[in-house]
């Protein structure tokens, strides 16, 4: 999903991966531990109550189309968090 329509430029589900400026990582300390979050996250040993079963996410700077079909869950920062509507389809 990450580098989903990535040859499409600022077209992605990501702006860094579809942008044209290369990656570099700046601060390894923060680096490092959202790597060890999201290796006890994926492995079930860390479950973020914050966000719960949230499904979908964006910035507070952005307004997709399908934020209005789906129930705000929590805002952490600049990211608003929401779970599935009763009956929501996708599409």
């Amino acid at each position: 999903v990450v580098f989903q329509n990535q040859h499409r430029r600022n077209a992605c589900q990501f702006s860094f991966a579809c942008d044209g400026i290369p990656e570099v990582v700046n601060d390894r300390k923060s680096w490092a531990q959202a790597e060890e979050i999201a290796k006890k996250v994926t492995q079930g040993q860390l479950y973020l109550t914050e966000v719960g079963d949230a499904t979908h996410y964006h910035a507070t700077y952005v307004r997709p189309a399908w934020a209005p079909r789906m129930n705000t869950s929590t805002q952490i920062g600049l990211h608003v968090f929401y779970t599935f509507k009763s009956g929501w389809l996708f599409g």
